[in-house]
């Protein structure tokens, strides 16, 4: 990785993932979390279901990534595990340590933090729906299966209040290209590409 970019990509796994330009997955460096659609540079996911149940789906993604972080809580479920590039993530203690949960509910507030740690200054956010239907990128997508859909995501909602106030604090942008959501009074708006 060229460490003289500022710039990266979070790649959400909402239908608006679809209309990402190409030249940006060529260009910045992506974190890609849980199902991909493109193989990322860093590879994230902290889901116990898909760490647990379906590893096998996820191994490609994980294998290629520069780094694969993996959620500590399931270590040892799979050979995910064994794989020499796999860093285990866990709650922060530091710059977020007001987080309700390492996870933030949301995987993507997961790949705030680890940005932050790498020292991006911008960040592009792709995919990142916020959506209460939860609609993927595609139909077969795996549903979630929440009971306390609501309450989830006003915790998503927090932890990206958390991540707007440690980026802002810092000089550093969050920029949202996702579908018009609750987080454009958090991020502020790409502009159309």
């Amino acid at each position: 990785m060229d460490n003289s970019l500022k710039e990266c990509l979070i790649l959400g796994n909402g239908k608006s993932l679809l209309d990402i330009p190409e030249f940006m997955l060529r260009t910045y460096p992506s974190f890609g979390v849980n199902y991909c659609f493109y193989q990322p540079t860093f590879y994230v996911c902290v889901d116990h279901e898909i760490l647990t149940e379906h590893s096998e789906d996820i191994y490609y993604f994980a294998r290629n990534a520069d780094f694969a972080f993996l959620a500590a809580k399931e270590k040892g479920t799979s050979r995910l595990y064994d794989l020499p590039n796999v860093r285990l993530i866990a709650g922060d203690k530091s710059v977020f340590a007001k987080e309700h949960f390492f996870s933030g509910m949301t995987v993507t507030y997961v790949c705030l933090k680890l940005a932050y740690y790498f020292g991006f200054e911008t960040v592009h956010l792709w995919g990142v729906d916020h959506s209460p239907t939860w609609e993927h990128y595609r139909g077969d997508y795996p549903q979630d299966k929440v009971d306390s859909r609501e309450q989830r995501m006003a915790e998503m909602i927090y932890h990206y209040q958390l991540a707007a106030k440690v980026y802002n604090k810092a000089g550093r942008k969050i920029i949202n290209h996702s579908y018009p959501s609750k987080l454009d009074a958090i991020f502020e708006r790409g502009k159309e590409m």
